[in-house]
This record gives C-alpha cells, structure tokens and sequence, in this order.
C-alpha cells in the first residue's frame, strides 16, 4: 500500500523517532506517577500534550523531506495516535492485571462508578480517543503543511532537478 507515494513501511520509519518520544512520555509520567509528583507536572508531562506535538514534528518532517502530501499527514496522525492510544491501554490492562495502581488508572483519570469500568475507559482509549484526535491531528496537521507549503517552499522534488541524484 503506498500513501502520498511512498509506502506504510517508510511512514514507519520517518515516525520512529516520534514514537521513541511518546514511549519515553508515557514511561515519563509513569514513573513520576510512582513518585507521587505534583499534579503541574502531570499536566506538562502528558500524552494528551505530546501526541499533537508529534503530529507537528511529524508535519515537519514531512515538509522538510518532501515526504508526500496530505493523505501522509493523515496516515501519520493516524499511526501516531494509535500508538499513544495503545501505550495508555497497555498501562491500564498492566495495571488490572498487577492489581497495582497506576497515573492511567487514577480515580481522576478513570472514575470506578460502575463494574468493569476500565473495559469502558479502554474501549473510550480504543475508539474516541484514537478517532477524534486522528480528526483533529489530520486537520491541524493539513493546516501546518499547506501552510508551510504557502510560506516556506522547499523547491522542486530531487527528481525533478536535472543532473543531480538526491537522496530524501
């Protein structure tokens, strides 16, 4: 499958450090969660922050390299939000399966009001959280690159110059 002309696996690879940096944010809070830091903290270090963030460098990284269009900009926010998704799910099912609380699984964070209430906050994590923040990730990211593209042209695509061979 090529998107925005290039293939899902080269999206991965552009993405990888992206992804290192959300794993290093959810290890992160983890760890200050177990630390019982200060709730400032917990709003700073945070992937509900950091995912947006990333859709940004990831816009970035796009425009620089010229890497695509706006179908690579959705499937970017896509992967990088389902990969925050999933680091938040895995927290949890970690944490029910220890029996160990943990930042993910807060009373503030995923009330106990009913029975199997972390199956509801999973299922939210699985399916609004992943769809809504794609939405908003593809839009915001769409705006950064048309506006970049409008702003700052990076000039023709390497193919397109003569006599040189230009590796992006």
């Amino acid at each position: 499958m090529r998107i925005g002309g290039h293939p899902l696996r080269q999206h991965l690879k552009l993405l990888a450090p992206l992804f290192a940096l959300l794993a290093g944010v959810w290890v992160l809070r983890w760890i200050f969660g177990c630390l019982d830091a200060p709730g400032w903290l917990f709003q700073v270090i945070s992937l509900t922050v950091f995912a947006p963030v990333a859709v940004l460098l990831a816009v970035l990284m796009l425009h620089v390299r010229r890497f695509g269009g706006y179908a690579s900009v959705v499937v970017c926010s896509l992967l990088l939000n389902a990969w925050t998704e999933s680091l938040i799910v895995l927290a949890i099912v970690i944490s029910v399966l220890t029996g160990v609380s943990n930042i993910y699984t807060a009373p503030m964070y995923s009330p106990p009001d009913v029975d199997l209430h972390h199956l509801r906050h999973i299922r939210g994590h699985l399916t609004y959280g992943i769809g809504l923040s794609t939405l908003a990730g593809a839009a915001m990211g769409s705006l950064l690159l048309f506006l970049l593209r409008k702003l700052a042209p990076m000039g023709p695509e390497p193919s397109e110059r003569s006599g040189t061979h230009w590796t992006v």
